[in-house]
């Protein structure tokens, strides 16, 4: 495939945990690096059909995974290519939260290049998502404005008519709370949770234990992740 370098959606992913756990159990590391794989190659690919036009989307996004980070983009920059984006990402930060992998991203809208038979990709665009995730104190999707007024155009709901990408005070490490678009996934996936509400970050948290270590050993900081992100859920959830 030529070189490609034109506008399009651009999702940036990293595991949460990974340095310490390489360091500290390199095999159990390495599973998750596969189980992150095996969620990408299990949800990335799906159909989706548009509701409003009864389109079938196949193929629309491209990924690439090194060490725990995965980056995923589409074919182009039409309301299509935005609607897979985020639909299918957000499938694979589920699927990954199943295999007990903690995941925060950012999607944004712009320049990104790209050469297959190289493995060479940048651009503004993959920076932006980059930042976009990588500054946030919780486990999610943060989406940039302009990805986010295309996807309301469509307009991107759930199951249950609720929006998928919704305003949020989202916590950064610098300690302050920015609103920012972030995809609602505690609504496009309720029908597959059916554990108690208000959910307690020790539930939350307990099925990865086995993996990260006990909740009391985890520094404030990581804690304050999964209390953030327990925060936003339950808020989902009216409680």
């Amino acid at each position: 495939m030529p070189n490609h370098g034109d506008d399009r959606f651009v999702a940036h992913f990293d595991m949460l945990g990974m340095s310490t756990l390489t360091k500290r159990d390199p095999e159990s590391a390495w599973q998750k690096l596969c189980d992150l794989s095996r969620a990408r190659n299990e949800r990335l690919h799906l159909e989706i059909e548009r509701s409003d036009t009864n389109e079938i989307l196949t193929d629309q996004v491209h990924s690439f995974i090194f060490s725990d980070t995965m980056i995923a983009f589409s074919k182009g920059n039409t309301q299509n290519d935005a609607l897979a984006l985020i639909l299918l990402t957000t499938e694979v930060f589920t699927q990954a939260l199943h295999y007990c992998i903690p995941l925060r991203g950012g999607i944004s809208q712009g320049r990104f290049s790209f050469n297959f038979a190289a493995n060479l990709f940048s651009g503004p665009a993959l920076v932006d998502a980059y930042e976009l995730g990588e500054t946030t104190q919780w486990l999610g999707i943060v989406v940039d404005e302009r990805t986010a007024e295309i996807a309301k155009s469509i307009p991107l709901r759930s199951a249950q008519n609720e929006d998928v990408i919704v305003k949020w005070d989202v916590p950064l490490k610098n300690g302050v709370s920015i609103s920012r678009n972030v995809v609602n996934w505690a609504v496009t996936h309720r029908n597959s949770y059916c554990g108690p509400v208000p959910l307690t970050v020790e539930a939350f948290y307990e099925p990865m234990a086995n993996v990260f270590g006990s909740w009391q050993a985890l520094p404030t900081a990581i804690q304050f992740k999964y209390e953030n992100t327990v925060q936003f859920f339950n808020a989902q959830y009216g409680v």
